[in-house]
C-alpha cells in the first residue's frame, strides 16, 4: 500500500491542509509546531479510526478536535493497494456514533464493505501492529510482543492464510459458550442449572412417592379401625340399653324420686358453705360482743350566728363614735351603752350546740376483722356493719335449717338394696365409653379426609424427570467432549505456532543484527528472544537495551522494525512513517539510519517528517 494524496479539512491544529505523495521518500520538513505529529496521527486516523475511550494518552477525539470547531473534523485520503485505488473518507465527532466513513474503490466508486478496520484490509496488521512497525514516532524506544506480528510471521512462514489470532479467538468464543473459564455462564453451566432443578423435581417426585405409600397404608388401617370402633360402639349400645331396663325394673315411686333430688339439692347447698362456719360465727360473736363494748368519744360542736356578730360589732364601732359626736355627758352614757351591748351580742353568738360522736381507733380495727371472717361467707361489698352481721347470722340461719332438712329427708327415703347406684355407675361408665368411641370415630374421619385430599393433590411423576436427566447429562458429556477437544485444539495450535515462531526468531534476530551492524559500523549486535525481548551486545558482552543511550535504543528499535517489516511482507514493506525518530543520532549514524530508511523506499513508501535541516542521504 502507498498514499497519493491526503485533504485535511480540520484535524487538530491543521487546517485546510492538502498533500501528494509518491513512492519512495517523501520528506516534510516544517518548522515545530506546525503539526507534523498530528498529520501522522491523522493518517492512523484514516486507517484505524479513534479510540473513543479514555487511554493512556486520553481521549483522541478530545486530543484532536479543532478549537472553535464544533462540528465533525477529519477529512480524506486515496491510496493504492495491488493495482486499486482506494479513497478513505472519514469524519470524526464527540463519540463513535456521530464518526462518518465511506471506502470505496476511486475507480468504480463502488463502496467496500469490511469486517474489519481499513488499516487490517490494506497492510494486514491491527492498530498495535501499525504503530509497532510501520509507524516511527521519536518517542518510540520500547518492544513487546503482539499476537498479529507472530501470527502473521507463522503464515508467512507456511505461506497460509490462516489467521492465527482470529482462530484462537474462535474457538475461546466456542469454549466460552460451552462454559466460563471465571464465574458462571455457558451452555455447559446452563445445562448442569437445569440437571439440578431436575434432580430436585425426581426428588420431590420420589419423596411425593414415599408419602403416597404411607397414606395409603394409614388410610387402611383407619378403615379398620374404624371398623373396631363401630363394633365397639353396637356392643356399648346393647349394653347401655340392658342396664337402662335393669334399672327401670327397680320401684321407686315418684314421691322417692323428689326426695332424692331434694337431698342431692341440699347436699350441693351445703356443701357450697365453707366447713367452718361454725368456728366462725363463735369468733365473730365474740368479736361482736367486744364492738358493743368500745365506748365512743363524745365532741361538743361550737356554732356562731354570724347576724349577731355583725350587729354586735356595728354596735360597738357606734358607741365608740358617739364619744367623739354627741355632746357632754351625753356620750359617755350613750357610747357605754352601745359598746356594751355589743360585747354582749358577740358573747351571745357563740353557742355550744349539741355534740359529735366519733368512733374509736379500736373499733375500727374489730370492725375490720369482722368484715374480714364475715367476707369468707358472704358479699359485704357496700354494706356497712350492722347488714353484715345481718347477711351472716342468715347464711348460719339457713345453712343449720338445709342441715336439718337433710337429715330428715334422709331419714324419711325408702331404703333399697343399692342396686340403683350399681346400675347407675355402670350406665355412666357405658355412656362415657360410648362418647370416647364417638370422638376416635370423629378423629379418624376427619384424618382419612385429610389424607385423601393430600394424596390426590400429590404429582409422584417420576418416569418424565428420570428420561429428562438422563438426555441432559448425555448433553452435557457432549458439551463437555466438545469444550475438551477444543482446548486441545487450542493448545495444539499454540504448540504449533510456537514450533513456527522457532523458524521465523532466527531470520528476525539474524536480519536485526545485520541491520544494527550495518548502520553502526559493526560496534554492535542483537540478541531477540521469543517474547521481543531484545538485548545489545557490545564487545562480546551481552546487556539490556536500558543500560544503552537513547541513540543506540533508537537505532536498534529502528532496524527491529525494518528487519520484522520485511518478514511481515516478505522483503517488500509496503508503507512506513518516520516522525523526527533520528533526533537523537551522532552525525555518522545519522547518515547510516537515512541510507537504511532510503534502501526501504526502494520497494514501498516512506514519510519522513522532520523539524531539522539535517537530513542525510535522504535527498541524496
Amino acid at each position: 500500500m502507498r498514499i497519493l494524496s491526503l485533504s485535511v479539512k480540520a484535524f487538530g491544529k491543521l487546517r485546510d491542509v492538502e498533500l501528494t505523495f509518491r513512492n519512495g521518500i517523501n520528506v516534510i520538513e516544517n518548522v515545530n509546531g506546525f503539526g507534523k505529529t498530528t498529520l501522522a496521527n491523522f493518517i492512523r486516523a484514516m486507517l484505524y479510526g479513534f479510540a473513543y475511550s479514555r487511554t493512556k494518552n486520553g481521549v483522541d477525539a478530545q486530543r484532536f478536535a479543532p478549537w472553535g470547531v464544533s462540528d465533525k473534523f477529519g477529512g480524506s485520503m486515496t491510496v493504492e493497494h495491488n493495482g486499486e485505488i482506494y479513497r478513505i473518507e472519514r469524519f470524526f465527532g464527540k463519540t463513535a456514533r456521530g464518526e462518518e466513513m465511506l471506502f470505496l474503490n476511486a475507480n468504480t466508486n463502488k463502496p467496500i464493505n469490511i469486517s474489519c478496520s481499513i488499516g487490517e484490509y490494506l497492510l494486514g496488521l491491527t492498530a498495535d501492529s501499525y504503530d509497532r512497525s510501520a509507524y516511527f514516532p521519536q518517542e518510540a524506544v520500547e518492544l513487546y510482543s503482539n499476537d498479529n506480528f507472530e501470527a502473521k510471521l507463522a503464515n508467512l512462514v507456511e505461506n497460509s492464510e490462516v489467521d492465527y489470532d482470529k482462530t484462537q479467538k474462535i474457538i475461546r468464543e466456542y469454549r466460552k459458550n460451552l462454559k466460563f473459564e471465571r464465574g458462571d455462564g455457558g451452555e455447559i453451566y446452563r445445562l448442569n442449572v437445569e440437571k439440578m432443578r431436575l434432580e430436585r423435581e425426581l426428588g420431590n417426585a420420589l419423596q411425593a412417592e414415599r408419602r403416597s405409600v404411607q397414606i395409603e397404608e394409614r388410610l387402611a388401617q383407619i378403615t379398620a379401625e374404624k371398623r373396631a370402633i363401630a363394633a365397639k360402639q353396637t356392643e356399648c349400645k346393647k349394653t347401655l340399653d340392658k342396664l337402662k331396663h335393669q334399672l327401670a325394673s327397680k320401684s321407686l315411686t315418684e314421691a322417692d324420686r323428689q326426695t332424692l333430688a331434694k337431698i342431692a339439692e341440699l347436699e350441693g347447698r351445703i356443701a357450697r358453705v365453707p366447713s367452718d362456719i361454725e368456728h366462725a360465727k363463735q369468733h365473730l360473736d365474740k368479736l361482736a360482743n367486744d364492738i358493743a363494748d368500745v365506748k365512743d368519744v363524745v365532741k361538743p360542736r361550737i356554732y356562731h350566728n354570724m347576724m349577731w356578730l355583725i350587729i354586735s360589732c356595728v354596735l360597738a364601732v357606734v358607741g365608740i363614735a358617739m364619744y367623739f359626736v354627741i355632746p357632754k355627758p351625753w356620750n359617755f352614757v350613750s357610747g357605754s351603752v352601745l359598746i356594751l351591748l355589743g360585747i354582749a351580742g358577740a358573747i351571745v353568738s357563740f353557742t355550744k350546740k349539741g355534740a359529735a360522736t366519733l368512733p374509736a381507733g379500736e373499733k375500727d380495727a374489730l370492725v375490720s376483722e369482722y368484715f374480714r371472717i364475715a367476707g369468707k361467707y358472704v358479699f359485704t361489698d357496700n354494706l356497712d356493719y350492722n347488714a353484715v352481721v345481718k347477711a351472716f347470722w342468715k347464711c348460719y340461719s339457713d345453712y343449720n335449717g338445709d342441715k336439718r332438712e337433710l337429715d330428715a329427708l334422709r331419714g324419711a327415703v325408702k331404703k333399697t338394696d343399692g342396686g340403683e347406684d350399681v346400675f347407675q355407675r355402670e350406665i355412666d361408665v357405658a355412656e362415657k365409653e360410648l362418647e370416647t368411641a364417638a370422638e376416635q370415630f370423629a378423629c379418624l374421619a376427619g384424618e382419612e379426609g385429610r389424607l385423601t385430599q393430600e394424596g390426590q393433590s400429590l404429582n409422584f411423576d417420576s418416569i418424565a424427570p428420570k428420561e429428562q436427566i438422563e438426555k441432559i447429562n448425555a448433553q452435557i458429556t457432549e458439551a463437555e467432549k466438545k469444550y475438551y477437544v477444543a482446548g486441545v485444539v487450542s493448545s495444539l495450535l499454540a504448540d504449533a505456532k510456537d514450533r513456527l515462531s522457532a523458524s521465523y526468531l532466527p531470520r528476525l534476530c539474524s536480519r536485526c543484527g545485520q541491520l544494527l551492524r550495518q548502520v553502526t559500523n559493526g560496534d554492535y549486535d542483537v540478541i531477540i528472544d521469543r517474547s521481543f525481548t531484545v538485548q545489545i551486545r557490545q564487545d562480546g558482552q551481552t546487556k539490556p537495551m536500558g543500560e544503552f543511550s537513547r541513540g543506540i535504543r533508537e537505532i536498534t528499535l529502528l532496524c527491529f522494525r525494518i528487519a520484522l517489516a520485511e518478514l511481515l511482507y516478505d522483503g517488500q514493506i509496503p508503507f512506513m512513517i518516520a516522525d523526527d525518530a533520528f533526533v537523537n543520532f551522532d552525525e555518522n549514524n545519522f547518515v547510516r539510519a537515512t541510507d537504511l530508511l532510503k534502501s526501504v523506499a526502494e520497494h514501498g513508501q516512506v514519510i519522513y517528517f522532520t523539524c531539522h535541516k539535517r537530513t542525510g542521504s535522504l535527498l541524496k
